[in-house]
Formats: structure tokens, C-alpha cells, sequence
């Protein structure tokens, strides 16, 4: 748990939900995950209401942690804000357990997470939509670390959870494709997650030049963005993806599935490049013809950095949020 004052609203974090990723890949451990999840977010959640009496409880998710918090909002009649940044709520049982906080209100991270909580009956002046904001970049962070991209040695980076949603299977499957066909490519891979020994196995098996970072500090991950040539978003789904803005900072181009709201974000060939979700082949095709362009690949970076240009400041978003509770 943390404490930070922010304009003058004092916040309390607790993060029980860190705890998902360490939990192996298989039927047992997920069904106690379930279980546990959501009473570590009860607990943590009554310790901090019990201290400090906070007025309002925003759930920064909309997984299993989100029972347990809409438990207790409903048992201490305490208002709840539940961040959606997937689609998975229209699905049972989340469906149901949105719903059950006591005078439940609802962040949707782009159009497409509001119209999938309309369709399933939340009344739309509970919602409020986040704009696609800038996101802060510590300038001395790009100074540091720019560099010219080139034809040799190649680097794509992949930053996310390595999980089946965020399509890592799928990102190694596309990578070894195209590495048979040129020998030039490097991929990163900056996050952990219960697929970590897949990933290992699958790297080992077929000698592929993939070097797992694990988890990674902010820093050191813009650091990373900015030393790369081509970001990666292989989702099977997803919001809008926050890698792609940080990735258009520092003019990156990137390749990422057509999926959620991130068309919102990508126009394909001309800020970025569009793939089928779950296809390897496609994936990889992507990756060569960017290897093989780079005038097509510097093109992308410009018009994407050029993409913030329209965008609100992340300070006017927090604004947004902060009126929100007031409501």
C-alpha cells in the first residue's frame, strides 16, 4: 500500500492484483486465483478503510480483484469507480460483478469499452470515456538514449504481461517465421506473466535471438522504446494500448493486431501497421516488409509522433477523472 496526495485528493493504493502474474498457467492455480484475489482486495481494501476512511473506491481493473472490491463497497455503502480497459465485462461472470458496487461508476478506456458496457444495460451518464492522451516523457530520457534506426540488427520490442490475451504465443510463432527468412532480427520482450517458461522453452527449442528482459521500471522501459526500431502489440485484445503512444513519443513504428480501439489509434500505412489478430504468418510478413523499408518505417515514426499533435495532455485527463469523483 502507498499513500500519494494529488490536488488535494489523497490517494491509497494497494496492488493485491500483482500477484496474478506469478500464478503458474494451470487449471488448479487459476481456480485459487480466483478465490484469493478477490479477498486480498477485501481485506487490504478494509484495512485501508478502516485507517483512513476514504470516500471513494476506484478499481483499477476489471479482473477477479473487482469482486472483492465491489464486495466491499457494498458492504460499507462506499461508492466504487471500476476502470474497464478490456472487453472481457461483457462476458459472464464480470458482467454480473461490475454491476454489484454500491452506486457503481465506470472509466471506459476508449469508445469501444463504453459501447460494450451500454450493451450490457449501465446507463451512460455513469460512464465517462477517457480521451487518447499524451502521455509525460522525461525529455532527458529521449536525449539520452536516441539513436539512429538502421538495416542491421534490427530490434523489436514487445512490453506486456506474457499471457495468451496479450498475445505472446503468437508474437514468438510470427518472430521464428521470420527468422528463417532473414537473419538480421532481434526481439526483446520487457514484462513476465505465468507464460515465462513457455516463452523460455520456446526461445531454447528453436534457437531464436529473443532475450526476455522481465519486468522493467518506466525509465528503463522508455529507455528500451527508444533504443528499438519497431514496437510490437500482438493482442488477441485490447483497449486502445498505452505501448503505442509512449512507442509514437519517440517516433517508433509500430505493428500492432486490429483489435479493440486500437484503429483508433492506427491508421494502417500511414502512422502504423494493422495485422489480423492470432495470425503468425501475417505478423511476420508485417515484420519483414518494415526490416526491408526503412524509408516506409521512418515514414511511420514521423506520422505517429505527428498523431499527438490532436491529443488532450495527460493533466487534462486526470482533471477529467478528478470531477468524476466529484460527481
Amino acid at each position: 500500500m502507498s499513500r500519494a496526495p494529488e490536488d488535494n485528493v489523497t490517494i491509497f493504493r494497494t496492488i493485491p492484483n500483482l500477484l496474478e502474474s506469478y500464478v503458474p498457467d494451470n487449471a488448479i492455480f487459476k481456480a485459487l486465483r480466483y478465490i484469493f484475489l478477490p479477498a486480498a482486495t477485501f481485506f487490504s481494501t478494509l484495512f485501508i478503510f478502516l485507517r483512513y476512511r476514504p470516500k471513494i473506491i476506484h478499481v483499477h481493473s476489471s479482473t477477479a480483484i473487482t469482486a472483492g472490491a465491489c464486495l466491499f463497497s457494498q458492504l460499507f455503502r462506499t461508492p466504487v469507480v471500476i476502470d474497464v480497459q478490456d472487453l472481457f465485462p461483457a462476458r459472464f461472470p464480470l458482467k454480473w460483478v461490475i454491476k454489484t458496487g454500491y452506486s457503481p461508476r465506470y472509466i471506459a478506456l476508449g469508445k469501444k469499452v463504453e459501447d460494450m458496457l451500454v450493451s450490457i444495460k449501465i446507463p451512460k451518464k455513469n460512464i465517462l470515456t477517457l480521451q487518447l492522451a499524451r502521455l509525460p516523457i522525461n525529455r532527458k530520457i529521449m536525449e539520452k538514449s536516441k539513436r539512429k534506426s538502421n538495416d542491421k540488427d534490427l530490434t523489436f520490442l514487445f512490453i506486456g504481461e506474457l499471457t495468451e490475451i496479450k498475445g505472446i504465443d503468437i508474437l514468438l510463432e510470427a518472430f521464428k517465421i521470420a527468422s528463417d527468412r532473414s537473419t538480421n532480427l532481434f526481439l526483446k520482450v520487457i514484462g513476465d506473466g505465468p507464460m515465462r517458461a513457455y516463452c523460455e522453452k520456446f526461445i531454447v527449442d528453436n534457437d531464436l535471438n529473443i532475450r526476455l528482459l522481465g519486468r522493467s521500471g518506466h525509465e528503463k522501459t522508455l529507455e528500451e522504446i527508444s533504443l528499438s526500431d519497431i514496437i510490437i502489440l500482438p493482442s488477441r485484445t485490447e483497449s486502445f494500448g498505452r505501448v503505442i503512444l509512449e512507442a509514437f513519443e519517440f517516433g517508433k513504428a509500430v505493428i500492432a493486431s486490429r483489435v479493440g480501439g486500437i484503429p483508433q489509434l492506427i491508421n494502417d500505412g500511414e502512422n502504423g501497421i494493422l495485422v489480423k489478430p492470432c495470425d503468425p504468418k501475417e505478423l511476420a510478413d508485417a515484420m519483414l516488409r518494415l526490416c526491408k523499408d526503412n524509408v516506409l518505417r521512418e515514414s511511420l515514426g514521423r506520422n505517429g509522433k505527428k498523431s499527438l499533435d490532436a491529443m488532450p495532455s495527460f493533466a487534462q485527463v486526470s482533471g477529467d477523472i478528478l470531477e468524476f469523483y466529484r460527481l
